[in-house]
């Protein structure tokens, strides 16, 4: 019997617990209600432009986060980044331009030897000759008295003496070229090439 009273005991503690909770809570609400009626919205205070200013209709297309939580930015120096990249542009235009002077170097130079090996194909094939001159074999072109005159013989060969009684001064030491040009290999003091 006694478990039955102390059964009954708690029983109706737990009911006053309860009671009281719930009187705490509707004391709360009651509070609360009575502070959001004094603290009333004015409709007439609210700047509504500038609240439209700090919302986007296409967050989107914004350029920088609008919302928490968005990617963070940073403002950035402009007049840096365009000094940067200029110094950069600048460097490379300067290293190309660079790179096609030489190449315009090389090109003039190939004219040159163009003209040059012209030239003297010219004066060969206006040249006497009494052979056949093979593709990859070497020449001697000289001057004499009665033109020029293509030979088989070097300087060496004909020997001073002989160029002297003869007129032949020694003009320049040639190469036929599979395109039936000639490459200068060497060029005498008096030659103009």
């Amino acid at each position: 019997m006694n478990e039955t009273v102390g059964y009954s005991k708690s029983m109706s503690s737990n009911k006053s617990t309860k009671k009281a909770k719930q009187a705490n809570v509707k004391e709360r609400e009651t509070k609360s209600a009575e502070q959001s009626s004094q603290e009333a919205i004015d409709v007439d205070k609210i700047d509504l432009e500038r609240m439209k200013s700090l919302v986007s209709d296409a967050p989107s297309t914004s350029e920088y986060a609008v919302e928490k939580g968005g990617v963070a930015f940073a403002p950035t120096q402009e007049g840096a980044i365009k000094s940067r990249a200029f110094k950069v542009m600048d460097e490379q235009i300067e290293m190309q331009m660079d790179n096609i002077m030489e190449q315009i170097q090389v090109l003039a130079r190939q004219a040159e030897d163009l003209k040059d090996r012209r030239q003297l194909s010219e004066m060969i094939y206006r040249a006497k000759m009494s052979f056949e001159p093979l593709v990859g074999d070497s020449y001697y072109l000289y001057d004499t008295p009665k033109g020029k005159v293509l030979s088989l013989l070097s300087p060496e060969d004909f020997g001073a003496k002989k160029m002297a009684e003869k007129g032949y001064t020694f003009y320049a030491k040639a190469k036929l070229l599979a395109d039936c040009t000639w490459e200068i290999l060497e060029k005498g003091e008096n030659s103009d090439l």
